[in-house]
């Protein structure tokens, strides 16, 4: 699939939302106080963003998967993609917020981490565990690979996509009901990843949208690419910003500019060459084109 750059525009937008609403944590000067309900909004419209574009680029790489071969090739490209960053990512959560105490703090079971580990954590919580801060999302992004397959293999119509998501959604809102497992967040975003499907399949392209962004392309281009990485570890950066800056003793208004013009653009740079060296391996090994 050729790059739409609307798509990574919509990528670029939410990452930066939430990693601004993050980094609020860990700011001495707090400007929204008293404004979390426009917080959790811009929150709830990020993770909207980021789950439309995963079901459309899904999609739009996957549209046909009829084979036992085909389903496999499917789970490998995704597995390789998403998972062994994520685990790096899980490891420095653990050693940042369990065992030296960041704010805030984890207090989570052995048995909750190896969930978490194996990207559990949505469909058993909150009966079983709690999802380790904003990974939770990738998670939920997982299991949305896991049914995927089953979405596409037996809709042929676009009606068929709707009604078969649909029975999805019900089996999965009954289980959260009747045993207490399900994240209700997955019942949240759910229908954003539905939606992204439908949009590709429908062939929407926003390109009407996409002119307003000539000219600006490359930067947002490299921010959306960035944003798996930066979604995995901004938490722990901040956290570790945070103590090593505070240990300075500067004022707050230096404190907050170093983590806002130093620290952020510092980890999007870092995340980009982590992503784009990582992929350069994966392509190199198994001959992916993405």
């Amino acid at each position: 699939m050729n790059r739409i750059i609307v798509l990574d525009g919509v990528k670029a937008g939410a990452i930066l939302l939430i990693v601004f609403i993050h980094l609020y944590n860990y700011l001495v000067y707090h400007p929204f106080t008293g404004h979390h309900g426009l917080i959790a909004l811009l929150s709830s419209l990020a993770l909207a963003g980021f789950t439309f574009v995963s079901g459309y680029t899904i999609y739009a790489n996957n549209s046909v998967i009829r084979t036992r071969e085909e389903i496999i090739r499917f789970y490998r490209k995704r597995v390789l993609r998403v998972y062994p960053l994520y685990v790096v990512a899980l490891a420095t959560f653990f050693i940042c917020f369990q065992v030296l105490r960041f704010f805030p703090p984890l207090d989570l079971s052995l048995i909750e981490w190896l969930i978490n580990a194996f990207c559990l954590q949505v469909l058993l919580a909150p009966a079983f565990t709690d999802p380790v801060f904003t990974l939770w999302f990738i998670g939920f992004i997982v299991l949305l690979y896991l049914l995927y397959p089953a979405i596409i293999m037996f809709s042929r119509t676009t009606i068929g996509t709707i009604l078969i998501s649909g029975g999805i959604f019900a089996l999965l809102a009954a289980l959260h009901l009747t045993l207490n497992i399900v994240d209700v967040r997955l019942l949240q975003y759910y229908f954003f990843f539905v939606a992204g499907i439908v949009a590709a399949r429908s062939g929407v392209t926003c390109s009407r949208f996409g002119a307003g962004f000539r000219g600006r392309g490359a930067g947002i281009v490299v921010v959306s690419y960035a944003a798996y990485g930066v979604y995995l570890f901004h938490m722990p950066a901040f956290a570790v910003a945070a103590v090593i800056i505070g240990r300075l003793g500067l004022p707050w208004y230096l404190h907050d500019a170093v983590m806002c013009a130093v620290v952020v653009p510092a980890l999007f740079a870092i995340a980009y060459s982590i992503q784009r060296n990582y992929d350069l391996r994966i392509k190199t090994k198994t001959g992916q084109k993405n």
